[in-house]
């Protein structure tokens, strides 16, 4: 990265940070002035000011030498179809994809071969193609037990983030590189877990027609997308069964069954038994104005996953960190930081490593 590419990540994360240039540089032991030249691209940073400028800031020293991945992204909110962004989700997408890069670039994470599909034009097109999907990925018409996995399958790799209860729900990013283009997708790990849910199908509709990078999506692409989602998530044919399956109960207790079968918020839930045309009109509008509590699955005796809860990484980053940690080829500092709070310095794995494998690297060969 050049000096003044590098001056302007430095100026932005202390901008993140709520730092003046007199405060930055009194905490690295610099001249205010020295900020200043070196924000402005007109002073070089040798490798200790650099490590240290980093952990001031908060930053991993990926963020400020790694060239940057386009970052336009769909940023959906569950209520909304506006691109509501934050600084904050533009940082964590940016790092995550940047390390996604490296990793597919390396040969450590897989990049299946992708097949762009023509977005979706009409809700009909919008279920046929969530159908061909999930057929795809052999997931019958039941709940799919395990998302992340799914995206990643269908080649997107996840990250949930602590984001902020009124922060952006999520977005993603195009990877590109010799070995394939994957998709990045960053969540807000802050939001309810039907609210993560439904975003990452979401923004896996986005992967899968291609259109990571429109930023300026229409609100009639955005609810297409929404479309595939909520037929992805809950298919016509596994919803209605269980519907059926619970005919003796009220419609509201029918309907929290299928929320938390196909773990589903109670917006989309209500949302989607419409769409199947198992409710009218009415009952929709009466039971979108009696949100269901917590307590009221328990009383049915159903049960909730709390998935993609902050931190959450896609299980095949995960293991394509650990394995290059237990082979020497990571440090321990850098495996946590590319681990992003997911796992503990105690819980990572043993190493069986040579002593030419340790000095290695400690001579700077673990990036």
């Amino acid at each position: 990265m050049d000096t003044a590419s590098l001056g302007r990540r430095v100026a932005q994360a202390r901008e993140d940070a709520g730092m003046t240039q007199d405060g930055l540089g009194r905490a690295v032991e610099l001249d205010r002035s020295a900020i200043s030249r070196l924000e402005k691209g007109d002073r070089k940073l040798n490798v200790p000011e650099l490590v240290q400028i980093a952990a001031v800031l908060g930053r991993p020293l990926s963020y400020f030498v790694a060239e940057p991945v386009p970052a336009v992204v769909s940023r959906r909110s569950d209520t909304t179809h506006a691109h509501a962004t934050t600084r904050q989700l533009d940082v964590e997408l940016e790092q995550f994809s940047s390390d996604v890069r490296g990793l597919v670039g390396r040969g450590l994470l897989p990049a299946p071969e992708r097949v762009v599909r023509r977005a979706p034009r009409d809700h009909a097109e919008a279920e046929s193609t969530a159908a061909s999907i999930r057929a795809q990925a052999s997931l019958g018409s039941g709940p799919i037990a395990d998302l992340g996995q799914t995206c990643e399958a269908l080649g997107m790799y996840t990250f949930s983030a602590s984001l902020g209860e009124q922060g952006a729900d999520g977005g993603c990013v195009e990877v590109e590189g010799d070995a394939g283009t994957v998709g990045a997708t960053v969540l807000n790990g802050d939001v309810p877990a039907g609210r993560r849910r439904m975003t990452l199908a979401h923004e896996l509709g986005h992967w899968l027609f291609g259109d990571a990078y429109d930023s300026e999506a229409s609100i009639s692409s955005e609810r297409m997308i929404n479309s595939f989602a909520i037929h992805f998530l809950a298919p016509r044919a596994g919803v209605m069964r269980v519907w059926d399956e619970h005919h003796s109960w009220a419609p509201r207790d029918r309907a929290l069954a299928v929320g938390a079968m196909f773990r589903l918020s109670w917006s989309a839930t209500i949302s989607q038994l419409r769409n199947l045309e198992l409710i009218a009109y009415g009952q929709h509008r009466s039971l979108s104005e009696n949100e269901p509590s917590y307590g009221d699955y328990l009383r049915l005796g159903l049960t909730w996953i709390d998935e993609f809860s902050a931190p959450y990484l896609s299980p095949s980053f995960t293991t394509a960190i650990l394995n290059q940690y237990a082979a020497g080829r990571l440090t321990s500092a850098r495996s946590l930081e590319l681990l992003r709070g997911t796992l503990a310095a105690d819980q990572l794995p043993k190493r069986n490593v040579s002593m030419e494998d340790l000095h290695r690297s400690f001579v700077g060969h673990d990036d």
